[in-house]
């Protein structure tokens, strides 16, 4: 499996940061790439730096940050959407990620909205499938209950996923602060998990703490990870630059020690 480090953790517009990592451990690490155009230097720091992603495992996220997938074509945010997404679009042909990771939503679900919205995100899934068709769409499950941008609960994500055959990236912090049954998530959508995001939190709020901080016990979960899906990526995503460097050096030890418990039985 790989082991990948989100780049929302560096410092903003300092993609030249990345290479930190590959350089102060011997264990290897890729990247999951956060296009934040909205930021004005990051375009010309990512031509700076597209290096830096080269001869490694990469994965895209797709930009958060001006893009709303439950906005229907024609509309001010679709069109503000499609800014973003075709930018992504550029360096993806560049950098040949493998994946790129799907948000359904990314805004608050007005319950009456709901199956409009689930409507409108699947309708523009199939379009950037159609657009970006040289890579794996992976659908995330994403919004926490507290923040009321939960588009989907744990039986409704489950079931469209299998339904449509999607594939899945699972994110574990936005799973466990819904309260989700994250062993049975992985059991029921085992042969559609591509890959995971590891993040902590309190149970409710969508912190995106380091592995140790928080309500999730990884000791417990990614073992069981580690032998369910021993080909699937893991994605640190840390938000905050806080966490680069040094603490985040220490996380990765920790994971890569969960990787090879893969070999022990249960």
């Amino acid at each position: 499996m790989d082991l990948l480090i989100d780049t929302c953790v560096l410092p903003r517009s300092c993609l030249e940061e990345a290479l930190y990592y590959p350089t102060h451990t011997d264990i290897p690490v890729g990247f999951e790439l956060l296009p934040m155009f909205d930021l004005p230097d990051f375009q010309d720091n990512l031509e700076a730096n597209l290096s830096v992603f080269q001869n490694r495992p990469l994965v895209f996220h797709e930009p958060v940050w001006g893009v709303e997938h439950t906005a229907p074509m024609g509309t001010h945010a679709y069109d503000a959407s499609m800014f973003h997404i075709l930018l992504t679009l550029k360096y993806a042909r560049i950098l040949k990620p493998s994946h790129m990771v799907y948000h359904l939503n990314n805004c608050r679900v007005d319950e009456t909205e709901k199956d409009r919205m689930l409507a409108t995100t699947l309708e523009n899934l199939e379009e950037m499938k159609f657009l970006f068709d040289f890579l794996t769409i992976l659908v995330e499950n994403t919004g926490t209950a507290t923040d009321k941008n939960r588009l989907l609960d744990q039986d409704e994500f489950t079931d469209l996923c299998v339904s449509r055959g999607l594939d899945v990236l699972i994110d574990v912090g936005h799973a466990n602060a819904n309260g989700w049954d994250l062993k049975k998530l992985v059991t029921d959508l085992k042969t559609q998990i591509h890959g995971f995001h590891l993040h902590n939190n309190d149970g409710a709020h969508d912190l995106h703490n380091r592995l140790p901080d928080g309500t999730l016990d990884f000791e417990e979960l990614m073992p069981f990870i580690a032998k369910t899906l021993p080909d699937a990526f893991w994605v640190i995503e840390y938000t905050k630059p806080l966490y680069h460097k040094e603490a985040l050096l220490m996380d990765i030890r920790m994971l890569d020690r969960f990787r090879r418990m893969g070999e022990i039985k249960e």
